[in-house]
């Protein structure tokens, strides 16, 4: 699991850094068509002309040179990636203590039933039956 988040980490740092670039066809004021990669493409809407309108001038409505269009949008993060350095230094005060109850599993805080043996319980202790039912001798 741990494996597997880190490697989608690693992945997301990484096509954050590279940059993408998203390709977009527009014919006639229309979109037609998009494509996203790492550079620019070329996409064509398959336009094309009758041969009586081929040798006519090319600014022509008609002309798929001056109707369609490529536009090109590049993606990238400005900000290059830093890796901070943090210096660690273990406290032996703290450590041994963290590491005998957390590795160890010393429960500090558990309570366990004591069992005594039915041979060595000592005897009940002899009641008042004078107290306990309350009769008076006067």
């Amino acid at each position: 699991m741990k494996s597997g988040v880190s490697i989608l980490l690693a992945f997301m740092l990484l096509f954050s850094t590279v940059g993408m670039a998203k390709t977009t066809h527009w014919c006639m004021g229309h979109e037609m068509d998009s494509a996203i990669g790492f550079g620019e493409k070329h996409l064509d809407c398959g336009m094309e002309l009758p041969a009586s309108q081929e040798k006519q001038s090319e600014s022509t409505p008609e002309d798929p040179s001056s109707c369609c269009e490529n536009k090109t949008q590049h993606l990238q993060v400005d900000d290059d990636f830093q890796v901070n350095q943090v210096d660690f230094q273990l406290n032996p005060t703290f450590t041994l203590p963290f590491i005998q109850v957390f590795v160890f599993g010393f429960d500090f805080f558990s309570v366990h039933e004591v069992d005594y043996p039915a041979e060595s319980s000592p005897p009940f202790p002899k009641r008042d039956f004078q107290l306990l039912y309350q009769t008076f001798l006067i």
